[in-house]
């Protein structure tokens, strides 16, 4: 059964974060994608970008994106925050080429959260560390795709200011 999906791609000009928290957060490393990719399972089953992937399948788009599947991943721009071996929130960054105009790009290909860290700042707190982290490096702008009716993403990325720069239609494929 196929359904469409509603995508927003957006933009953020970068200017400097105030990354006001006691909270404590290290650059990932491939040696992290074992446990990025059980974040990754654990922050998107059942919510809105949950396509029913199985926690392997998580494991593959973590190891994929590693890989350059988003382009090369910005391990000095991509945080996480653990907590006795377990990883409660990461934010992780590539240098993207849009296919369209041929221009790279900083891109956040994932923001996620354990869902009993929610609603805690912890997603935000991570985003300002990376913008914080680009601009160290002399990059301008971050880009990024949101499914429309994400309202706790699209809630952080319009606080911090990013701009929807084009809403498209996509298809996936739901499990029956």
């Amino acid at each position: 059964m196929s359904q469409r999906l509603k995508r927003w791609m957006m933009r953020l000009a970068l200017t400097e974060q105030q990354e006001a928290s006691t909270l404590s957060a290290r650059p990932i490393s491939q040696h992290d994608a074992q446990l990025l990719g059980k974040l990754l399972y654990e922050a998107y089953r059942n919510t809105i970008d949950d396509e029913g992937e199985t926690s392997n399948e998580a494991q593959k788009e973590i190891e994929g994106t590693f890989a350059g599947k988003y382009g090369p991943v910005l391990t000095t721009c991509s945080f996480l925050i653990e907590e006795q071996e377990r990883i409660l929130a990461a934010s992780v960054l590539t240098d993207w080429t849009n296919d369209r105009t041929g221009k790279k790009q900083p891109l956040l290909s994932f923001l996620m959260t354990q869902p009993d860290a929610k609603g805690k700042g912890i997603a935000t707190f991570l985003l300002k560390k990376s913008i914080n982290a680009l601009l160290a490096q002399g990059e301008k702008e971050l880009v990024l795709f949101v499914t429309v009716g994400n309202d706790a993403a699209q809630h952080i990325y319009q606080k911090l200011g990013f701009q929807i720069e084009e809403e498209f239609e996509t298809d996936r494929i739901k499990p029956v």
